[in-house]
């Protein structure tokens, strides 16, 4: 049986992960910690043996510049990048480039109503208005504009990233060409293709945190079923970054 192997990780920290603030289509870049996350990340890539033939990002600089670090620590800066605003972090809506602890201050401390717009599935922050300043010039070759969203739940974000990830990465790269595929992308994005790839359900994915900069490794079959669990290249600094992650909002920083 063919073995397709997946490698998957969110993005290295960003400005705005450092201060605690709703990232989504605002395009921050990497700390100095980033990039030495990312550094880090290409090294585990390297140290399992793992060797990618394609690199899958958004189109937003913390994901791209992770992605090109990482292929030069593999020594395999050639090799074919494509950009998409279906990997694109969640769209945050109002709240995007706000403090979460503000956010969660104005929901009254609300701690279940807070976690419920961050994690719950269905969870939909306010949206922005048609006029939304994170839709800039990255977007000009989408000719319907109308399909890019004023803000999103994990479900939205679904809609729009598992289409593509089935029939461009998995079907076409993975299954029919045999390549080894790496998607540099970010924390709602990995929890969406945790939920696709491992069928978790829409009540259990609110309890999937997300590290930055460890890669997660995903070995599937043709059909795209799961052979073994999924795991991470570094158990123990994902567990440390998911319990950071989990925690986000809640007190000021």
């Amino acid at each position: 049986m063919a073995v397709h192997k997946l490698i998957i990780l969110r993005h290295g920290e960003s400005q705005w992960n450092h201060e605690n603030k709703f990232c989504g289509w605002i395009d921050i870049p990497l700390t100095d910690k980033g990039r030495e996350e990312a550094r880090y990340a290409g090294e585990l890539i390297k140290q399992h043996n793992l060797s990618p033939d394609i690199l899958y990002t958004s189109k937003l600089r913390r994901s791209i510049e992770t992605g090109f670090i990482i292929l030069q620590v593999l020594n395999k800066p050639w090799v074919d990048h494509i950009k998409t605003w279906r990997l694109n972090e969640r769209h945050y809506g109002q709240y995007q480039g706000r403090d979460k602890h503000d956010v969660f201050m104005e929901l009254g401390q609300d701690k279940q109503k807070f976690q419920y717009i961050r994690r719950n599935y269905n969870g939909l922050p306010p949206l922005v208005d048609a006029e939304d300043p994170s839709i800039d010039e990255k977007y000009n070759d989408i000719l319907n504009k109308e399909i890019l969203p004023r803000g999103e739940s994990l479900a939205m974000v679904m809609q729009r990233l598992i289409p593509f990830f089935k029939y461009e990465i998995l079907d076409n790269q993975m299954v029919q060409l045999n390549k080894t595929v790496l998607i540099v992308t970010h924390g709602s994005v990995v929890r969406s293709l945790i939920k696709y790839l491992n069928k978790v359900s829409d009540d259990d994915i609110s309890k999937i945190n997300v590290p930055t900069g460890v890669p997660l490794v995903f070995e599937l079959s043709d059909k795209g079923d799961l052979i073994k669990p999924y795991y991470y290249l570094d158990k123990e600094k994902a567990e440390k970054g998911m319990e950071k992650v989990k925690n986000e909002g809640l007190q000021k920083l």
